[in-house]
């Protein structure tokens, strides 16, 4: 379930494949319903265009844009625009476990494409059961830009990006660990090393991670696993600011030209 409209609405996925809208106004009924590929996994909602984002249980991840389009005789069609990002071999395989946008606004304002802020706005995160983390740039591109492997082969359960650091990100895994990566400093290796942050020792016996969630300012995460929950409290040298972070990550990216130079 995620929130909508400025706090006015809700959206709701489910293993029917179903998309439902809700208005606080009334929880009896949807206000509008969509049928979305088979078995939906979760769901993320791009804050500056209320795009919505799908992902399911195959691997596939669906866009889902607001329209207004009218029809003739003054009927109205659905409201939203619905697209698959078509990666071709590049998507997940198997369950996306989770997908994050950016809460925390660019520096420099963007113009929007195909539902997406153009920029560092419009990157968004997916994790999946192939032991995979995608970077998605949809502006531009219905490929993943990035495609980070668990170096334990283990699966993916959270991705999300710091509410507070343009270019940071934290990882879940399904062997009790948390992963952290800072792209303004590289978009290859996490800055807590190829073993990350053990959380749950006990990871492998079935209390591996599976959700995390930052606090607002960015310092402090929870992690939580079968039946606890950790806090984690991070260094001022993770947390920090260290210049222009934001458009050092973008260089990253178009220096490799994963991205177009704006």
């Amino acid at each position: 379930m995620e929130v909508t409209e400025g706090g006015a609405g809700l959206v709701t996925g489910a293993t029917d494949g179903r998309v439902n809208f809700w208005s606080l106004s009334n929880l009896r009924d949807p206000a509008e319903s969509l049928q979305i590929g088979d078995s939906l996994s979760c769901l993320a909602v791009s804050p500056e265009s209320e795009t919505l984002i799908c992902g399911d249980d195959v691997g596939s991840i669906y866009a889902i844009q607001s329209s207004n389009s009218s029809i003739g005789g003054g009927g109205q069609r659905s409201r939203r625009q619905v697209r698959k990002l078509d990666g071709g071999t590049e998507c997940h395989y198997g369950m996306v476990t989770s997908l994050a946008t950016k809460t925390l606004k660019a520096a420099a304002r963007a113009g929007l494409s195909k539902g997406f802020l153009r920029g560092s706005g419009g990157l968004f995160l997916s994790s999946g059961v192939d032991w995979t983390i995608k970077m998605w740039a949809p502006a531009y591109t219905d490929k993943p830009l990035l495609s980070l492997m668990s170096h334990s082969y283990d699966y993916m359960s959270d991705v999300q990006w710091s509410p507070a650091h343009p270019s940071l990100m934290a990882t879940a895994s399904s062997n009790g660990t948390v992963g952290l990566w800072n792209f303004a400093l590289s978009v290859e290796e996490p800055i807590t090393g190829s073993d990350g942050i053990v959380v749950e020792p006990d990871g492998g016996s079935g209390r591996g991670l599976n959700k995390l969630k930052w606090s607002s300012d960015g310092r402090r995460m929870l992690a939580a696993s079968a039946d606890r929950v950790h806090v984690l409290v991070l260094a001022e040298d993770v947390v920090r600011q260290k210049g222009d972070e934001d458009t050092k990550m973008m260089n990253h990216l178009t220096s490799r030209g994963l991205l177009d130079r704006e």
